[in-house]
């Protein structure tokens, strides 16, 4: 495949600058947010938010940056349109977590205003857009699930939660069956994260992967003009009827469950929530979408699944809530959102003099928005430390831009999906053996959580 529109918006370049020893020295000598931003950390996150809340909603590091941990206070930079962000979520395979000094370096970031404005589209069309093929990606986890059930051993994220999230975005794309076996191979190659540099041939094969995706992209976009279906591409080009209201993703998947229906459901023709505006968006902001969803919603999606049966497995009372009642799989979700998001942190850098917590900010200089730290505030959240799905309220999770908003919606729907089909089919699910966290704090998750399935030992 060929012909990648040159005009899709690339997230802000990541530089690797003289800066990484001078990052090391002040890691050893005690420095927390040098330690977060060390690209091989796999410590204790939460212990750091907790030793910076100590002293404040805002933290001075020694790196030249400003942790800041409130949930107010990271809500407002959020919020400000003076600040624009450097997202490492939406990375090229094999780009490295950004530095504080990388974003100063390129302060632009990664706000395009135009991006921002086709993910706001995207994200809620994403329900909508996989209603009806929600059974079949039922079956979908059901089947992967089969498959190591007898082995009694299952990696939950190479066995289960990367492979459930490919097949829930290929339903969502509308990706035709002759197309499906590539369409793996380039979320294979893509969609999964690359620890420091990588090989050439590693290089090599993502060049291709996000050329056959354009090209794919620019194929499916083309039909679904000439012929719409229920497909996100085709939501994407149409007009959007503002008076419709999306899909109950959950109640459907009850009464798959509770009627043991495997036929795929039919359309219903639900568009998305009220107030997004309608009209079409153009060739390069399509491609940005599907090219988000695969570089960083995939991703998001098997690091949510994967903390979320950690956090479960941890809180045996909360598994076996969720055992009784698998449709309480969404509140799994949002509360794992909250007690341990797959995004941690966010760099932001000000396009002017700003104040912070009393602190005069200067344009370009780094601020770390601790996204995981702000959602374990107790100004915000009674008990924050405890995993609990009985929570009453669930306030907005915060999320640092389009970007990062469009692949939580992905790892929401793929997440419920995960928890219910686990809940259901493997209640004894415990852990086996040494679970590995990836390293680098921007993003937290695994990269192997070994489980048995069965009671056998």
């Amino acid at each position: 495949m060929s012909n990648r529109p040159a005009d899709i918006t690339r997230p802000c370049t990541d530089k690797a600058g003289p800066h990484s020893m001078w990052l090391w020295f002040l890691a050893r000598t005690g420095d927390p947010v040098a330690k977060l931003l060390e690209p091989g950390f796999r410590g204790d996150a939460y212990a750091l938010y907790e030793r910076m809340r100590s002293r404040g909603p805002v933290h001075h590091s020694r790196t030249g940056t400003l942790a800041v941990l409130s949930y107010e206070h990271c809500s407002q930079v959020l919020q400000d349109s003076r600040f624009s962000t450097c997202e490492p979520s939406a990375r090229p395979a094999g780009k490295p977590t950004s530095t504080p000094q990388a974003a100063v370096d390129n302060p632009g970031g990664s706000r395009a205003k135009e991006s921002d404005q086709a993910y706001a589209v995207a994200a809620p069309l994403l329900r909508p857009a996989l209603h009806q093929s929600a059974t079949r990606i039922d079956t979908t986890a059901h089947d992967l699930l089969r498959r190591h059930a007898d082995t009694d051993s299952l990696d939950l994220i190479n066995d289960f939660a990367f492979p459930l999230a490919v097949a829930c975005l290929s339903e969502v794309l509308g990706i035709p069956t002759a197309y499906s076996p590539r369409f793996a191979e380039i979320c294979d190659v893509i969609g999964k994260p690359i620890h420091g540099t990588p090989p050439r041939s590693t290089a090599e094969a993502a060049h291709d992967a996000h050329e056959d995706l354009a090209a794919l992209v620019i194929r499916l976009e083309h039909e679904r003009r000439q012929s719409p279906g229920g497909d996100l591409i085709s939501r994407l080009t149409a007009p959007r009827d503002a008076d419709k209201t999306e899909a109950d993703l959950r109640s459907l998947l009850e009464h798959v469950h509770r009627h043991g229906d495997r036929q795929e459901t039919q359309d219903t023709g639900l568009a998305g929530r009220p107030g997004i505006t309608s009209g079409k968006l153009n060739l390069e902001e399509v491609a940005q979408v599907c090219r988000t969803l695969v570089v960083s919603g995939l991703d998001t999606a098997a690091c949510l699944i994967g903390n979320a049966v950690a956090a479960l497995t941890a809180h045996p009372a909360q598994w076996q809530t969720l055992r009784s009642a698998p449709q309480l799989a969404g509140k799994v979700v949002e509360e794992t959102l909250r007690f341990d998001p797959p995004h941690q942190f966010t760099l932001c850098t000000p396009t002017t003099q700003v104040q912070m917590a009393g602190h005069a900010v200067p344009p370009g200089s780094g601020i770390l928005v601790m996204l995981a730290a702000a959602q374990r505030d107790s100004n915000r959240f009674p008990d924050p430390a405890r995993f609990d799905l009985t929570r009453s309220s669930q306030p907005d999770h915060l999320a640092a831009d389009g970007a990062m908003k469009l692949a939580v919606s992905l790892a929401r729907l793929t997440g419920e999906v995960a928890l219910w089909a686990l809940a259901s089919r493997l209640p004894q699910l415990r852990p086996a053996g040494r679970a590995v966290r990836r390293p680098g704090g921007a993003v937290r998750g695994f990269t192997h959580l070994p489980f048995r399935t069965s009671t056998t030992a």
